[in-house]
């Protein structure tokens, strides 16, 4: 009886990890069981073999990764992502170190890595890479507006470690990492036990020689008072509710701003609806609404001369709210547009929201954009599309493979039909009349609809 119940336990516990996970934003192949996260004997006669080799006393085989300098760049907001950024620290130090090592967390924010198994420049390469694949994960998580310090991995002095006696002593051995801990946090480094203050080399600024402003006239009359402005709702298949928000406008024909094929907005009228929706996304986060806003700006309009009105309006907006709540949609993006174009055009807004996505036609897909990282990708049916359902179910299936584990979303959906083949295709966030109606404006609290609901 009792195994029974444990069996039947396990599929449970398991499913709820894997619901933790998904929440702590950490991707299932990454969710592997820890080598090993704390001291024990193992650790100790490991450490004893690696540091009684005389050539291992500030060797690559024995190193420390740290947080201390992100940690103090994010300041208070390290309290609030604790959690994920251990989640995603452990598990991304888990899966690349290797069988036959080990790491020891020292403290939350400080790893000590042992590579018995590797030499000495297999030991430093595998160190260095885990470090770059902590920085990459924790720069996309998008913990502050301006991408902080990444992490480095660091060898470890460890000529004072052994007793008299050639035993090992595990305090000066921890002694000797926090060392390296609170040097790092302070900017500075550590090299045979002495600490000199470390000058970085400048971050290199996001690419911009592919955003070459074309020549356009600021003083041109606005168009905003012919539109006709809406929230579209989404329904999230995560929260199993209508948790995400696009912002739309239409001209007096019924026809989408936003939608591929059209013409995008000149650059005052494209000024204006972007105030009219960062003020809507202001008043939507203090109002409480724990939704998503999706603000939308055609690719054409980054190019012309309102660009710095446009990152102005965005980064003014409260850093908290636009970090957890704000993703920027590029519309307007030409199939055949090439990466040296997406790229500087990713790195406008993604130190600034939560997420940059990028809207597709769901007929003519643009390859370039299907092969960035970073990204979240949308395509929407157009409201005058003569395709019929099985087209329009074709397309989704072959829009949600080549995005791969990219996050994704699906509007203009105008039937339960097509909402239920969007979900059978496994896109994340699907919208459209045959989800709910769009409004002229954002609500008070989010609407939870549960999956069977939808489908009834």
């Amino acid at each position: 009886m009792t195994r029974n119940w444990i069996a039947a336990l396990t599929p449970a516990l398991s499913n709820v990890r894997a619901a933790i996970r998904r929440f702590a934003g950490v991707e299932e192949e990454e969710a592997v069981e820890s080598a090993r996260v704390y001291w024990d004997d193992g650790v100790a006669l490991a450490l004893t073999d690696l540091v009684q080799e005389a050539e291992t006393r500030a060797s690559g085989r024995v190193q420390v990764i740290t947080l201390g300098e992100f940690r103090a760049a994010i300041g208070e907001l390290w309290d609030k992502y604790e959690p994920r950024i251990l989640l995603i620290a452990e598990t991304t130090i888990s899966r690349m170190i290797g069988k036959g090592n080990t790491f020891i967390a020292q403290d939350k924010d400080t790893w000590l890595l042992l590579f018995p198994a590797l030499s000495e420049p297999e030991a430093l390469k595998r160190a260095d890479a885990i470090a770059a694949r902590l920085g990459e994960k924790l720069v996309g998580a998008h913990f502050t507006e301006v991408p902080p310090p990444l992490p480095e991995a660091s060898k470890l002095d460890l000529s004072s470690a052994l007793n008299a006696d050639g035993s090992l002593n595990i305090e000066r051995v921890k002694a000797a990492v926090e060392n390296v801990r609170l040097a790092t946090s302070l900017g500075m480094s550590t090299a045979k036990g002495v600490v000199k203050k470390q000058v970085k080399p400048p971050r290199p600024a996001p690419p911009t020689a592919a955003i070459v402003p074309a020549k356009a006239d600021l003083s041109a009359k606005s168009e905003i008072t012919q539109l006709s402005i809406s929230y579209r709702p989404a329904w999230n298949a995560e929260t199993q509710s209508l948790s995400s928000y696009f912002f739309r406008a239409t001209k007096p024909d019924g026809s989408d701003v936003f939608t591929a094929g059209g013409s995008p907005p000149n650059d005052a009228t494209m000024i204006d609806l972007l105030t009219a929706a960062t003020r809507a996304f202001s008043e939507m986060c203090e109002r409480g609404l724990r939704a998503t806003l999706t603000i939308p700006i055609p690719l054409p309009v980054l190019r012309g001369a309102a660009l710095p009105e446009i990152q102005k309006l965005i980064a003014n907006l409260p850093q908290r709210d636009r970090l957890l709540y704000l993703r920027v949609e590029i519309t307007h993006v030409p199939p055949r547009i090439g990466a040296e174009t997406l790229v500087p055009i990713r790195e406008l807004f993604r130190p600034y929201t939560r997420d940059v996505a990028f809207l597709l036609d769901p007929f003519v897909l643009a390859d370039q954009v299907l092969v960035l990282d970073h990204i979240v990708v949308g395509i929407e049916i157009p409201r005058t599309a003569r395709h019929g359902d099985d087209e329009i179910f074709q397309a989704m299936l072959v829009f949600r493979q080549r995005a791969g584990r990219r996050q994704t979303y699906a509007l203009g959906l105008s039937s339960r039909l097509q909402v239920a083949h969007a979900i059978t295709a496994n896109i994340t966030e699907v919208g459209g009349s045959g989800v709910a109606a769009e409004a002229k404006k954002l609500p008070d609290q989010v609407t939870v609809i549960r999956l069977q609901d939808l489908l009834l």
